[in-house]
């Protein structure tokens, strides 16, 4: 076990391209382990989804203007 407790981490490993992830703490040691397994199916699918649409890029810096400015917007 990875040390992966919630099904968002599931997804960010699956983003990165895992080809799979073991959740075993987290499932078995839920409040509500059915639950929480469907819940880790969710997030899992949706990691793998979005690694396969190729995510754009991401700004460390935030965010630069993409078009020109305009005249007026620079009042």
């Amino acid at each position: 076990d990875a040390g992966i407790g919630v099904p968002s981490q599931a997804a960010e490993a699956m983003e990165m391209g895992a080809a799979a992830v073991m959740a075993n703490t987290g499932v078995a040691t839920a409040n509500d382990i059915v639950l929480m397994a469907k819940a880790f199916k969710l997030g899992i699918e949706a990691g793998r989804a979005a690694y396969l649409a190729g995510p754009g890029r991401v700004l460390e810096k935030g965010a630069t203007p993409s078009s020109p400015k305009r005249d007026d917007e620079s009042k």
